[in-house]
């Protein structure tokens, strides 16, 4: 429960919730918030020609910055591209049944100040959960729900994406939602102060509000983490769990199965058959050799179906081709061979099926079997809603080659450079997007309005036809990675190169060549020219590995083309993914992936002091802060139950009873031969 102004109030009063000093609580404590003001005291981080910074230096991170008190009556000029800590002027003290969260102000959004990412609830994630394994999920039913999943997502550090618990469901405020379009046809719902991931200079991580993305390059995944455990088979009694039109037969065992809610009439026919409907038995209450069929017919399939190559493809072609009826699976194409294909599958299961051709060349395949009709209904629908199914992402990646390729076969075309699918269904070209990247290819996707003549009505429909390029090579999308220009040219220095021998090494003809990257004349560079930069100076000697993780790690990067305001103004949503303290704090999730930010700051149940705020200006004018003004935001959510150990001296806490902005105790940590650990005990 997020705390009201009165519950704020009430446990102001009580003391055991402590926001001092709170001058002007009238002013200060908004609806469900507390106005914290900015304090005299910033950290600012030195220009440095070594290399880089050890985290288990101290010495080093302590050489990086320095310190700043604004003297009264004078402001603290923070510089486009400028990053510092800065503190609250207020100390706070939080009870160990309440967690705090920093946010910054709306009407400071431009300062990227600790802002908070936000959904909208119906805006779909990419979530593995224990029950279900990976699949889409509303983050808004997640959320309120608590339930327990991993978010797919990178690390800042390696660019890699794997899977990381989510650490905290979180319920915002209600804001305005902004839409968010790539160039490759990928789009997210989110608040204007969300944040995106780009590139800085030096090649690091860097966040930028989605308000501001346009025309920038934003990180979306190259690649999918594969599954946590194959799905081998498809488990048909619990495809079907509790379906009373489906019913299990077995020699063994099933013949004394429960059937209290059978109709006292049918439990001898049951009964003398070794038979049951599902509705009255349980997974674990079916043998594994049982057969399964549909009510009132003789046509029997073994409960578990072998999950190959073959069944995806068919899995795929009938997304893409296939229809089904009460009793029937239909699939039409006018190449024999593919339906040759689709029917000697089927017959491997002696299934009844039968092929007429139509004037117009079309050939139909039917299959005759209302059990078959259910699977293929149950897996991916029917009609104009068929889909990947979510359970397909629990598949191996031999499968799920298939599939894509029974997709294409289905309705696609193929060329030399690419494949294309075309669908008129959105929520198909956004799994197939999904489908690329976990395959590793590149995707992007289009629409456009197209009228089609439907020949049985003599009518023409008007819709929108959405297209997927598919491809292993780059073809027109991922090309390009935002300029990582200071890094560039600390390589070139640390390899001892002026620019001329640069360009030599790297088979330019000119050194504008290595000027123009390093001084960012086009904000991005393409990956094959970054790929020249790399081989040069590592022939050189000198350790490229961040270049490497940005050309062959998990992530690429898409060009923003749109940022619309819509007429949304809904509660929003966020997950907290910080794993043992971890700074993953990203996601996936909207239409064809992209990897969303959780950039809200956390004060700990049992934390004192004041809160150090990471202030950085993304706009392109200098901007005056001044001590004492209200900065940012905190919220308060109740716990179910109080930490059992809260945030402190017991736990080996680094910035407990901190005054003013701290710089990272990172080498304090256990896996930097720190002592934290030790402490905690």
């Amino acid at each position: 429960m997020i705390l009201s102004d009165a519950d704020i109030l009430d446990r102001l009063a009580d003391g055991d919730l402590v926001v001092d000093p709170l001058d002007d609580p009238d002013l200060q404590i908004q609806p469900a918030s507390v106005d914290l003001r900015l304090g005299r005291e910033f950290l600012e981080f030195q220009r440095t020609n070594i290399p880089c910074i050890h985290p288990n230096s101290e010495r080093e991170v302590d050489e990086y910055v320095s310190e700043t008190i604004v003297e009264e009556g004078e402001d603290f000029i923070l510089h486009p591209g400028d990053f510092v800590l800065g503190t609250t002027y207020e100390r706070v003290e939080i009870p160990a049944d309440l967690l705090a969260h920093v946010e910054g102000r709306s009407s400071l959004g431009r300062l990227a100040v600790v802002v908070h990412a936000s959904l909208p609830y119906d805006e779909e994630v990419f979530l593995w959960t224990p029950e279900e394994g990976y699949g889409f999920y509303e983050i808004g039913d997640i959320v309120e729900n608590e339930r327990p999943a991993h978010a797919v997502a990178f690390d800042p550090k390696t660019l890699r994406v794997n899977t990381h618990p989510v650490t905290d469901h979180i319920t915002n405020q209600t804001k305005r939602i902004y839409r968010v379009t790539l160039e490759s046809g990928r789009q997210v719902h989110v608040t204007k102060d969300h944040n995106l991931f780009t590139l800085d200079e030096h090649g690091g991580v860097t966040r930028i509000p989605s308000e501001e993305t346009e025309g920038q390059y934003v990180m979306v995944p190259n690649e999918l983490p594969g599954p946590r455990g194959t799905e081998t088979d498809l488990d048909l009694v619990s495809l079907f769990d509790g379906d009373d039109e489906i019913v299990v037969y077995a020699s063994d065992g099933l013949g004394v199965a429960p059937l209290d809610s059978v109709p006292q009439g049918s439990r001898g026919h049951d009964e003398s058959r070794g038979a049951a409907p599902l509705s009255s038995v349980t997974s674990a209450q079916t043998p594994a050799n049982a057969d399964v069929a549909c009510k009132q017919s003789e046509f029997r399939l073994p409960r578990h179906l072998e999950i190959t190559p073959e069944f995806g493809w068919l899995l795929g072609f009938y997304i893409a081709e296939g229809s089904v009826r009460r009793k029937q699976v239909q699939f039409g194409n006018t190449d024999a061979e593919l339906l040759d294909r689709v029917e000697a599958w089927f017959d491997q299961y002696e299934t009844s099926i039968y092929r007429t051709e139509r004037d117009n060349g079309l050939e139909v395949l039917t299959v005759c079997s209302a059990l078959w009709a259910k699977i293929f209904d149950t897996l991916a629908g029917s009609g104009s809603e068929k889909n990947v199914p979510d359970r397909a992402w629990n598949w191996d990646d031999g499968v799920l080659e298939s599939l894509l390729e029974g997709l294409l076969d289905g309705d696609g075309c193929r060329r030399d450079d690419r494949d294309t699918l075309y669908t008129a269904n959105e929520a198909l070209a956004d799994r197939t997007l999904y489908l690329a990247s976990r395959l590793g290819l590149l995707s992007s996707a289009y629409s456009r309005e197209r009228e089609t003549y439907i020949e049985p009505s003599d009518v023409y429909n008007t819709g929108t036809e959405w297209a997927i390029d598919i491809a292993a090579d780059s073809h027109k999308r991922g090309q390009y990675v935002p300029t990582p220009s200071e890094l560039l040219r600390s390589l070139r220095n640390e390899a001892g190169l002026r620019m001329t021998d640069a360009a030599e090494a790297m088979g330019y003809a000119s050194k504008s060549s290595i000027s123009d990257v390093e001084n960012e004349a086009h904000g991005s560079v393409k990956r094959s020219t970054l790929r020249r930069f790399r081989d040069a100076y590592a022939d050189e000697g000198v350790d490229v590995s961040r270049l490497d993780q940005l050309l062959d790690g998990s992530v690429r990067f898409e060009k923003v083309t749109q940022v619309e305001r819509t007429d949304r103004v809904e509660p929003t949503y966020d997950l907290e993914v910080q794993p043992q303290g971890r700074t993953i704090e990203n996601f996936l999730g909207g239409r064809g992936g992209v990897f969303l930010s959780n950039t809200a700051g956390l004060c700990d149940p049992g934390y004192r002091g004041q809160i150090t705020l990471e202030l950085s200006n993304l706009g392109s004018a200098p901007v005056a802060l001044t001590p004492g003004m209200r900065i940012s935001q905190l919220t308060f959510t109740e716990l179910k139950t109080a930490a059992d150990r809260p945030y402190g001296s017991d736990r080996g806490s680094k910035y407990q009873d901190q005054d003013g902005p701290q710089a990272s105790r990172i080498q304090s940590d256990d896996e930097f031969g720190g002592d934290q650990l030790e402490r905690d005990r």
